[in-house]
C-alpha cells in the first residue's frame, strides 16, 4: 500500500513539474499544408497566441519570408510570394509569369541577394511602379 502511494506521488509530482515546464516554453506549431504554399507558424507564449504567416518560395524551400515582396537587386526583378509568381521587365514591359524566366534558368537564386519589401508594399500588385527607388535604395556594390 505504502508504495503504490509513493508511485502515485511520484507521477503526481513528474506531472505537475511537466505541465508547468510546458507553459514556460515557446510553442512553435508548423503547419506545412496550407493553400498557395504558406506556412502558418502557431506560437504559444505565456497563454497568447499569435499567428504568422511564412513564405517558402520554390526557388528556396529552406528560406523563410515574411513579406509578399521579394526584390533581387542584382537582376531587377520581384517575386511575388501571395501569387506565386515573378515579376520581370522585359525591355520597357514589366511581364508577370508563373514560369522560370528565361535569363534566370541558369541562376541559382537562393544564393543571391535578396531583399524583403516593407510591410506598406505588401498591399500593392504593382510594385514595378517603385522600381526607381528600389533600385537607388538596394544599389549592388
Amino acid at each position: 500500500m505504502k508504495t503504490a502511494v509513493k508511485t502515485l506521488f511520484v507521477a503526481f509530482v513528474v506531472l505537475l513539474l511537466s505541465f508547468t515546464n510546458v507553459l514556460s516554453q515557446n510553442k512553435v506549431v508548423v503547419k506545412e499544408k496550407n493553400p498557395k504554399g504558406k506556412v502558418v507558424v502557431v506560437k504559444h507564449k505565456n497563454l497568447k497566441v499569435k499567428k504568422v504567416k511564412v513564405y517558402r518560395p520554390r526557388w528556396s524551400p529552406r528560406a523563410d519570408f515574411h513579406r509578399r515582396w521579394v526584390y533581387f537587386p542584382r537582376h531587377n526583378f520581384y517575386w511575388d510570394n501571395h501569387r506565386n509568381v515573378y515579376v520581370v521587365r522585359t525591355g520597357t514591359v514589366w511581364v508577370v509569369s508563373k514560369r522560370v524566366p528565361k535569363e534566370l534558368e541558369n541562376i541559382d537564386l537562393s544564393k543571391e541577394k535578396s531583399v524583403e519589401l516593407s510591410e506598406e508594399t505588401d498591399e500593392q500588385d504593382s510594385i514595378q511602379e517603385k522600381n526607381a527607388e528600389h533600385q537607388n535604395e538596394y544599389k549592388i556594390e
